[in-house]
């Protein structure tokens, strides 16, 4: 379950910077001012940033407690069985 939850985790950043860099691009070309296009970006890359750093802490976070999360959920799971 850990390895499936670290791997969900780098997939959805991995979408995220796609996604955020097909955004950025269209924005870019978007853009009428060189000014408006540098704040889209800026805006854009620091969210990006916010994110990836909100998940590694979330990896962190799992990487951490891995053995009481899990055992809890083997447990649930156990006694549902």
């Amino acid at each position: 379950m850990y390895r499936q939850d670290t791997g969900l985790v780098i997939t959805f950043i991995l979408f995220v910077w796609a996604v955020l860099v097909f955004v950025l691009m269209n924005v870019s070309s978007l853009a009428l001012t060189e000014i408006t296009r540098d704040v889209a970006l800026g805006a854009g890359i620091v969210a990006g940033i916010f994110v990836t750093s909100a998940l590694v802490a979330v990896l962190v976070h799992l990487k951490k407690n891995c053995h009481a999360l899990y055992s809890e959920e083997l447990r649930n799971t156990s006694i549902k069985a």
